[in-house]
Order: C-alpha cells, then sequence, then structure tokens
C-alpha cells in the first residue's frame, strides 16, 4: 500500500511539473455552469496546432450562446479559446509504460492520477479519447480494452452517477508516415487493423457499461475522419481538428439541450434541424463551392456515403434523398 501511495504521489508530481496548473477555484467560480473536461492524450492537448479540436469547439459554443453555460475545467492551458482549459497531455498513454515494454519510450497512463485530476478538477461531462500511444508503443494490445475499461470505470466511479462520460473512438492513423509510426512493427494493413480492432472493443466496451446502467455515450470520432485529414500520420490536421470541434459541439448542444435523439445522425440534415429539406441540399452545395464553412455543416449527416469525405457524390444522393420525399 504505501508502495502504491508513492508511485501514486510520482505520477502526480510528475503532472504537475509537465504543465500549467491553475487552482480548480479559478475556473469554477461560476458554479452553475455545465463542468466539461477535455480528457485526452496529444489530440486532445492540441499537438502542433494550440488548442487543437478545442479552438473550433469554442468558437461554435460562443457562436450559439453556449459559452456562459459550459466551463472547461482541467489543469492545463493553451488554445485561443474563450476558455483554454483541458486535460490533454501529449504522449500519455492508457497505463503506466515502462520503456522496457515500449518501442517508443516509457509513457505516463492517464490512471495514475485520474483520482487526483478529477478531486480538483471535477466534471459534469468528460470527453474522453486515449489509447493512440499505446498503439504506437506497441504495448500489450491485447489487453489494451480492458486497460480502458478499468479507467472508464475509475471516471465513473470518481464523477458519480449524475456526470457523463463519453468514449471517444480514436482516429485512423497512416503508417506510410514514419514520423511517430515505427515502420519496423507497423505497416499501413497492420495499423489499420489495429486501429479498427481497438474502436470495435471501444464500442462494445460503451455498449457493456451502458446495460449495467452507466452514464456512457459514445463518441465516434473515427467516423468523420479519414487519413487525408491527418497532418502527420497520427495527429489531425487543420480541417481534421475543425471537424472533430464540430461533431463534439453537437454532443454538447445535444446534452445541454437534454435531446439525446440528436446523437443519432439523421442522413442528409445538414443543418442540423433533424429535418431533411432543400435548405440542406442548398447549405451542402454552398460548402462544396467554399461559400460556407465546415462549422456551419453537420458533417456526420452530410457524408452519406460514408467515405469520410463531403463532395459531390453526397451531395447528388442528397439531391435524390429529396425526390423520394417529394415523391411521397
Amino acid at each position: 500500500m504505501i508502495f502504491k501511495k508513492l508511485i501514486s504521489a510520482i505520477a502526480s508530481a510528475a503532472v504537475m511539473l509537465s504543465c500549467t496548473v491553475f487552482p480548480a477555484d479559478a475556473q469554477n467560480n461560476e458554479t452553475e455552469k455545465l463542468r466539461v473536461m477535455p480528457l485526452g492524450d496529444s489530440i486532445t492537448d492540441g499537438f502542433w496546432l494550440q488548442g487543437g479540436y478545442r479552438t473550433t469547439l469554442c468558437e461554435l459554443l460562443e457562436k450559439n450562446g453556449y459559452s456562459d453555460k459550459i466551463d472547461l475545467v482541467g489543469p492545463n492551458w493553451g488554445g485561443n479559446c474563450y476558455d483554454p482549459n483541458h486535460a490533454g497531455y501529449s504522449g500519455y498513454s492508457i497505463d503506466n509504460i515502462e520503456q522496457s515494454q515500449s518501442i517508443s519510450g516509457a509513457r505516463i497512463g492517464i490512471s495514475s492520477f485520474i483520482d487526483w485530476l478529477l478531486e480538483s478538477y471535477p466534471a459534469d461531462v468528460v470527453m474522453l479519447q486515449i489509447g493512440t500511444n499505446d498503439i504506437l508503443s506497441y504495448y500489450d494490445l491485447d489487453n489494451i480494452g480492458s486497460r480502458l475499461e478499468n479507467l472508464a470505470n475509475m471516471i465513473l466511479n470518481d464523477i458519480g452517477s449524475d456526470a457523463k462520460l463519453y468514449i471517444a473512438t480514436i482516429p485512423c492513423m497512416d503508417a506510410e508516415n514514419t514520423l511517430y509510426i515505427n515502420e519496423y512493427y507497423f505497416t499501413p494493413e497492420s495499423m489499420d487493423e489495429i486501429v479498427d480492432k481497438y474502436n470495435l472493443q471501444i464500442k462494445e466496451i460503451v455498449t457493456k457499461l451502458k446495460s449495467e446502467g452507466k452514464n456512457v455515450e459514445l463518441a465516434d470520432i473515427n467516423s468523420i475522419l479519414g487519413k487525408s485529414d491527418l497532418y502527420d500520420g497520427v495527429h489531425p490536421n487543420a480541417e481534421g481538428y475543425e471537424k472533430m470541434g464540430n461533431y463534439w459541439y453537437s454532443i454538447l448542444e445535444s446534452y445541454l439541450n437534454d435531446t439525446p435523439d440528436k446523437d443519432e445522425p439523421v442522413p442528409g440534415d445538414a443543418d442540423s434541424n433533424q429535418t431533411v429539406e432543400i435548405n440542406d441540399l442548398v447549405l451542402l452545395g454552398r460548402y462544396l463551392t467554399n461559400q460556407a464553412e465546415i462549422t456551419e455543416i453537420n458533417y456526420q449527416n452530410s457524408d452519406l456515403n460514408n467515405d469520410s469525405e463531403i463532395n459531390i457524390f453526397d451531395y447528388i444522393l442528397l439531391k435524390k434523398i429529396l425526390l423520394n420525399i417529394n415523391k411521397d
């Protein structure tokens, strides 16, 4: 027990030294706000593009009048956002990984300090995305799902039954880019297989936890990003981060409005009003001709052929949908 406490203290100290820490009280002066914690690795942190998806998320929250209702919480700070706090940690894994067990060096696991984190920065909603560095470390991939489930249960125990945990799938990775991906352990095909297998496990974990009555939902980030959305084979590029911000916004908007059905995609509903109509075709056309921003369009609903891109083929499919609606 003493040894475990010592390890926990060391991990917490490492976290405190690796980031700029702001007192929880300073972030939560307005307790009526929904406290939302973006939690994860470098993709949450915003590696290479400061703020990452949180920049787009905050822009949308401000634009639609939600910035006075949501308080982003966490010990880290970064990005050109109305609320730059977060809990993204570049290079971190699910559990601690020793150097001898990794092909990419030792890593600190979020599970090693999650109790401290959520006690210091209480959250009503946690947006968790983790596991990419476990894969890049080639660490015990047979048990990666079990590690994630254990972490999810730790979070749920800490935040309580009234709070919600969103568990996100991870984006694809492109092993043709070897900046962070070890070419001796991964091929493009094997990397795709590993990522797909892990994301399937994530979906199964969410289903299992929900069946146990736990307040968990899936955030299928993988479904909106393709390899063309990657900056370096691992992290999203600017457009990829925009897509993520747009997706997370739709989730938080649904949560705030207490409309769980809005989490379900409505194919063709480009403007997110829960109805497929001619206005959706107009908006899609404006987007394809660079007259509308990505933040104005529901990416998941507009990707009608599920190829992780919005293009002329989606426009044609939406036109056919509207023709069939008018016939009826």
